[in-house]
């Protein structure tokens, strides 16, 4: 799954974010998630299907012991989702893992209260990135709205398009502006000497 809008799609439902959450946690059969969720057994399938149809989720066939085999569902797909919307800024990314080479490490085995401790470690220092982050994006947000405050009405567009895209070449912002190189060039100039 790497198509930021199908995957917004995708879960931007409720219930599939709910789904989602108790499959990232071990694998689940319907009618389990059903119970557990408080969702019907018929929205839960039909979200499955959706989810698998899209890649997100696997199925697989697993005996049990107190009937016929059953389907189980789990995660066939890791990503992260950043949303940032300001002022003059509104942009999605989707960041997918970097593919590991070989099977994953066997996993060193923790006591509850040692691996507490270190996840809290961790979602501390998530939330320090996190908080970086938005000052960095407020920092942004500060520079963009400087250079126009002043910015005249028939170049706002070209400037927003410069400064959301600062490494392309003035042939890259040509092509994606629709405009000459040296208009571009001139609309830089300008805006440089103010």
């Amino acid at each position: 799954m790497n198509d930021l809008d199908r995957l917004l799609s995708i879960v931007e439902n409720p219930t599939r974010r709910k789904i989602l959450g108790a499959l990232v946690r071990e694998p689940y059969y319907p009618f389990r998630l059903s119970k557990e969720l408080g969702i019907s057994q018929q929205a839960v399938m039909k979200n499955l299907s959706v989810m698998e149809r899209e890649g997100l989720i696997v199925s697989s066939r697993e005996a049990s012991s107190i009937g016929p085999a059953r389907t189980v569902y789990e995660p066939n797909a890791e990503f992260t989702l950043v949303m940032d919307m300001r002022s003059g800024m509104f942009r999605t990314r989707l960041i997918l893992p970097e593919t590991e080479d070989g099977p994953p490490a066997d996993p060193e085995e923790y006591r509850l209260e040692e691996a507490r401790r270190m996840i809290s470690e961790i979602d501390a220092e998530l939330g320090d990135l996190e908080r970086e982050h938005l000052s960095l994006v407020r920092e942004r947000e500060r520079i963009m709205q400087s250079v126009l405050c002043n910015a005249e009405d028939r170049y706002r567009d070209m400037i927003y398009e410069l400064l959301d895209f600062p490494d392309a070449t003035l042939e890259e912002m040509s092509e994606r502006l629709k405009k000459d190189t040296d208009e571009i060039a001139e609309l830089i100039e300008l805006k440089g000497r103010e």
